[in-house]
């Protein structure tokens, strides 16, 4: 007789897995790790007093689309010897990883306008690039505030903006409220190291480090994500 356990021993071998056979799974589910991914967000920058990191000094983005939702955020820093307050860890989110849509603005005009965005402000999406799709142009972007994007464009046929252009900015779309907002420790002449475990599952995250000393910039701060591949 062929029997149930044959069946599911068939089963495992096409599918995968060891998880047992019923009702609530009717077939095996594999959900193997394939070991852990470690991201360096920022790479050791320098952050002036007062200052806070860019959408653009996080070069690579944590991509959570293909991976386990359960992750751990490490944040470094070097305090100068005399500074007197540490550093704010700004943990933001998006959906997609970029911005996009069309220039609602006039014809040949050096300034992109859409009327419809929420672009990150103040000036939140400087240093990152925005593609006029339409014309093949790009430039750095060194401005920006809710619906307009300043930035020289080159490599395309008119290097302007016309209505009805389409673009893109890849790295932009980030929330304008913080995911998470946390401090590390903070002791005056030390290298700091400290770890927050998440359990949340967004698809994109990026890290803003905020200084918070008023007269020293902070050192060799760098934002590491850790989190568990799947098959």
């Amino acid at each position: 007789m062929f029997g149930w356990e044959n069946l599911r021993n068939i089963l495992r071998a096409v599918f995968g897995g060891g998880a047992d056979i019923s009702v609530v799974n009717p077939l095996p589910v594999t959900d193997r790790a394939t070991g852990k991914v470690v991201a360096s967000l920022l790479g050791g920058i320098t952050i002036a007093a007062g200052d806070t990191s860019t959408l653009a000094d996080c070069l690579h983005p944590v991509n959570l689309n293909d991976c386990a939702r359960f992750l751990a955020l490490t944040v470094e820093a070097r305090y100068n010897a005399v500074a007197t307050q540490g550093i704010r860890v700004h943990v933001i989110t998006s959906p997609s990883n970029s911005e996009g849509g069309t220039h609602t603005g006039g014809m040949g005009v050096a300034v992109l306008t859409d009327g419809n965005a929420h672009f990150r402000i103040p000036n939140g999406m400087v240093g990152l690039t925005v593609v006029n799709q339409t014309d093949g142009s790009s430039g750095v972007i060194t401005a920006n505030t809710e619906t307009t994007v300043t930035a020289v464009l080159a490599g395309g046929i008119a290097n302007v903006w016309n209505t009805d252009d389409v673009y893109y900015i890849t790295g932009a779309g980030y929330d304008t409220g913080d995911f998470d907002t946390w401090e590390p420790g903070f002791v005056a002449g030390t290298f700091i190291r400290q770890t927050k475990a998440y359990d949340q599952d967004p698809a994109y995250m990026k890290v803003l480090i905020e200084n918070l000393d008023p007269a020293q910039s902070v050192t060799d701060v760098d934002a590491i994500f850790t989190y568990e591949n799947r098959t």
